[in-house]
C-alpha cells in the first residue's frame, strides 16, 4: 500500500469517526449518551492526529513525529491547523476523558466537544481531503 493510499484510508477512518461523533452529539443529554459522546470524541481525536501525521509524512518530512503532542506542534508550524491553543485544549480534553472521570468534568468536556471539537474536526477533515 502506497503512502498516499495509507493517508486516504486514515482520512476515511477519521471521517467515519467524525460521523459517529455527530450521531452521539445529536442524542438527548443523558449520562449514557454523554459517555458515548466522550468515548467517540477520544476515538475521533486519535483518528485526527493520526491523519495529520500521515499528511505530514506525505509532505516529504522524513522526521514525522509519532506522538500526538509533537504531531500537533508540527501541524501548527506548517499551518495544517491554525489554532494551536484550541488543539492543545482538545488534547487536554482527550487526556481528561482518559485519566480522570467525574460528573462535573464529563459535563464540561461534553460541552467542549459539541461547541469546539466537532467544528474543528470538520475543518481539519475538509482541509486534509482537499490536499490528497
Amino acid at each position: 500500500m502506497s503512502a498516499s493510499d495509507q493517508t486516504r484510508l486514515q482520512l476515511d477512518k477519521f471521517a467515519k469517526a467524525l460521523d459517529s461523533l455527530h450521531e452521539a452529539a445529536a442524542e438527548s443529554e443523558t449520562r449514557m449518551a454523554r459517555d458515548s459522546l466522550l468515548l467517540r470524541f477520544v476515538f475521533t481525536f486519535e483518528m485526527a492526529w493520526q491523519a495529520m501525521r500521515l499528511a505530514l509524512r506525505d509532505r516529504g518530512d522524513d522526521e514525522t513525529p509519532r506522538v500526538a503532542f509533537a504531531v500537533l506542534e508540527t501541524a501548527f508550524k506548517v499551518r495544517m491547523v491554525t489554532d494551536a491553543d484550541l488543539w492543545t485544549q482538545l488534547r487536554e480534553a482527550r487526556n481528561g476523558v482518559s485519566h480522570a472521570y467525574d460528573e462535573a468534568m464529563a459535563i464540561t468536556l461534553a460541552a467542549l466537544v459539541r461547541e469546539l471539537a466537532i467544528p474543528e474536526f470538520g475543518r481539519l477533515l475538509e482541509a486534509l481531503k482537499a490536499k490528497t
